[in-house]
């Protein structure tokens, strides 16, 4: 009998790979490159096309807690910029 162990049902792929190694890399880095790449498409997207509201779900998404310092001064930047756009 052969013994099957939980590890052996998922070969990782090579995007899983280099991920983890871009990890080793720099341990104090929470996102890989392609993760923060990703998030700042989003972003630019909502800066666009979204409102208030898909930015707060996006910050919650990410981590950031409503009570947050940071939250709340994105929220406030974003305001700031959406007055200011044409």
């Amino acid at each position: 009998m052969i013994a099957h162990f939980p590890y052996d049902s998922h070969m990782p792929d090579e995007r899983e790979i280099r991920d983890a190694k871009e990890r080793e890399r720099h341990p104090e880095r929470k996102h890989t490159k392609a993760e923060l790449r990703k998030m700042e498409n989003d972003l630019r997207k909502i800066y666009e096309f979204g409102d208030e509201k898909e930015l707060m779900q996006f910050l919650r998404g990410i981590g950031l807690k409503d009570e947050s310092p940071r939250f709340a001064e994105v929220v406030n930047v974003f305001r700031s910029l959406r007055r200011g756009k044409p």
